[in-house]
């Protein structure tokens, strides 16, 4: 290398002949010459090989055969493929899709079960190299699967009475209805054709939650929940005293009371007092009997609505919470005052009251006592005193005297 950097043509002993150094630049040449020239060839060679590639026209992907033959309750589906089917999908009328997979050969036959009326098969096959083929056909069934539910239309109309229309592309069964948590009703009549179920029910005035269930023929269910505003029914409330001896009942309706009507056990029925003018609302007391006894309540509404309300009273036996309070002065004691509760149930709390201070007394442990008899001695001056005595059975008694010393 050192010899061509070095190169000279003038440099020499010779005068006239080549040195050694020109013969190597020469060579060198050449050989760059021919690199040159081989760098060209392949170059454009590759761009030839391109052009003539680019020419050549691309296979379309080939496509399944699909063939469907309607049963009387299925589909059969006949593919061919001149490459192995990966797998097939279909569907109905584009709803929940169904995949079957192959079984590495390029034919496949499957069942589709149909369904009743007119709908629509997708078919999708997929081949081994991702290539699809798609196809669709409308299918009309009478004895396919019903997977259609009913339809419920609800109407109010001119006569203010709720219309229910009930309707399956197939055949209706029935329908049934219920207002809040009453007795289920069930109409079962139907169009010439059975495909409807229609009629008309009062609405209830008030809130109300009305339930319709419609069934067909294949049992698909719809239950269509509403709420309605209607004619409302009185409320009435029974209750019954600690010691079963009274019954205080309470009636209510927002628009008014006509009536109410109270029997006991098998006796005749007794109208209760209302005033001219209905009220909305009305309590009064009864007097129960011993032994067992059925309270019946009717109550009916301005606007013709009517309320029974029952209770049993069981096991009442004689009363026996009646109390009995005794204050006295006790001879020879000076302010003292005797103090003396009775009750044959029992005395569960023994309460005793001076001049509005409260002063606790105890019965003692065990059973609750008949009888209590507790001495206080009193102030100058005026005192009162009130003793209140509760029963075991809860009856509560107060009573209140003056004393003066």
């Amino acid at each position: 290398m050192n010899q061509i950097l070095d190169y000279n043509p003038n440099k020499g002993s010779g005068g006239g002949h080549s040195s050694g150094s020109d013969k190597i630049v020469r060579v060198f040449a050449v050989i760059l010459a021919i690199f040159a020239v081989a760098l060209l060839g392949v170059g454009g060679y590759g761009i030839y090989k391109n052009k003539v590639k680019s020419n050549i026209p691309t296979q379309a992907a080939s496509k399944a055969e699909i063939k469907v033959e309607q049963q009387e309750t299925t589909a059969l589906v006949d593919v061919t493929h001149d490459k192995v089917i990966e797998k097939l999908i279909y569907s109905w009328d584009s709803e929940k899709e169904t995949t079957i997979k192959g079984t590495g050969e390029s034919v496949m036959h499957t069942e589709v079960p149909l369904f009743a009326g007119e709908h629509t098969l997708n078919i999708k096959v997929v081949d081994i190299e991702g290539n699809e083929t798609t196809f669709e056909q409308l299918i009309t069934s009478e004895t396919g699967e019903d997977k259609i539910y009913p339809v419920i239309k609800l109407e109010i109309t001119d006569e203010k009475k709720l219309r229910i229309t009930a309707t399956d592309e197939t055949a209706i069964d029935f329908v049934t209805y219920r207002w809040n948590d009453e007795e289920e009703q069930r109409v079962e009549e139907t169009d010439e054709e059975g495909k409807k179920i229609e009629f008309e029910i009062d609405v209830l005035k008030g809130n109300n939650d009305l339930t319709i269930v419609a069934v067909d023929k294949s049992n698909n269910t719809t239950t269509e929940p509403k709420n309605f505003s209607g004619v409302t029914k009185p409320d009435i409330k029974i209750t019954i005293s600690a010691d079963k001896t009274k019954a205080n009942i309470y009636c209510y309706h927002e628009n008014g009371l006509k009536q109410i009507k109270v029997k006991l056990n098998d006796g005749a029925e007794q109208y209760v007092g209302l005033p001219d003018e209905p009220p909305k609302e009305a309590r009064f007391d009864l007097d129960l009997p011993v032994g067992n006894t059925d309270i019946t309540v009717t109550a009916s509404s301005i606007d013709e609505t009517e309320t029974v309300a029952t209770e049993r009273v069981e096991n009442q036996q004689e009363n026996t919470d009646i109390i009995e309070i005794s204050m006295e002065e006790v001879e020879d004691e000076d302010k003292k005052i005797m103090i003396i509760a009775k009750c044959e149930a029992g005395i569960k709390e023994f309460k005793l009251n001076v001049n509005d201070v409260e002063y606790p007394i105890g019965l003692g442990e065990g059973e609750a006592p008949k009888e209590a008899k507790l001495p206080f001695t009193l102030q100058d001056g005026d005192s009162t005193v009130t003793v209140t005595i509760v029963s075991a059975n809860g009856t509560e008694k107060k009573e209140t005297q003056q004393f003066s010393y």
